[in-house]
């Protein structure tokens, strides 16, 4: 299997990828949030840095000079409400992805402490957004961490939830999101058997990451437009914070039992 050049860290050499959760004017417990408004900075500064929105298929083999690809995880309605009209307005491409064991439910597999409760996309909104161009990835089924399961509960995960969106969107779905970035080469491997091309993790490390599998970068509420550029520029020091932070996510993981 071939291993693209793209995974040398450097700025010129490396998928240029952003990932983001919710965007929503609503309160939002926890880091991952961004508001509109402030998404909206973001994709303006992207413009002024001389960086073109691509699409997140074709990653897995070419990476292009001076592109970056948009992500956003979990599937919250917010999405269709605030982010939909922001991105079909500037005709921005961007991948979704979306656990679809709670389509139209409740976050109850996140932990909201009883008062961050968010409704996810329901089947409905995920087909009118899909008319509108923006590509429809699969988290999984539940959201647990594949590495924690049996090889068949993986396989589950996986071809369960690729199934069911292709029977609901008449489309082939090649783009997968592993639930909180976290990969083993058997688990890759059976992405790519599932059918998977482009597999998304979490934050780059410095002895690179699974062969095959496309890091990314996460945006969180506190980035402004300068943290961004730290980010694609693959900035030391902002790369140790995001490793630093994605490694507190294994409370969630602790405290849910995934």
């Amino acid at each position: 299997m071939k291993t693209p050049s793209v995974y040398v860290p450097g700025p010129a050499r490396y998928p240029r990828i952003l990932a983001y959760h919710e965007i929503s004017s609503r309160f939002q417990l926890g880091i991952t949030g961004n508001t509109p408004s402030r998404f909206r900075s973001h994709l303006e500064f992207l413009r002024d840095f001389g960086l073109k929105i691509i699409p997140l298929r074709g990653l897995a083999t070419d990476s292009p000079p001076n592109t970056v690809c948009l992500t956003f995880d979990d599937g919250y309605g917010s999405f269709s409400e605030e982010v939909l009209s922001i991105l079909v307005e500037q005709k921005i491409p961007a991948t979704i992805f979306i656990i679809t064991g709670f389509v139209g439910k409740f976050n109850t597999w996140d932990v909201s402490f009883g008062f961050n409760r968010r409704r996810h996309l329901d089947w409905s909104q995920i087909r009118q957004i899909h008319t509108t161009g923006i590509e429809i990835g699969s988290h999984s089924t539940s959201h647990r961490d594949l590495t924690h399961l049996s090889a068949s509960e993986v396989e589950g995960e996986l071809a369960d939830s690729k199934k069911e969106l292709e029977d609901r969107l008449g489309e082939a779905v090649t783009s997968l999101a592993l639930p909180f970035g976290s990969v083993t080469l058997e688990v890759f491997s059976r992405a790519r058997r599932a059918g998977y091309i482009e597999i998304c993790g979490s934050v780059p490390g410095w002895r690179g990451p699974v062969p095959g599998v496309l890091p990314r970068m996460p945006v969180y509420r506190f980035d402004s437009p300068a943290a961004l550029k730290q980010k694609l520029e693959m900035n030391f020091v902002e790369l140790c914070r995001l490793n630093l932070i994605h490694a507190c996510s294994l409370g969630t993981r602790w405290i849910k039992g995934r």
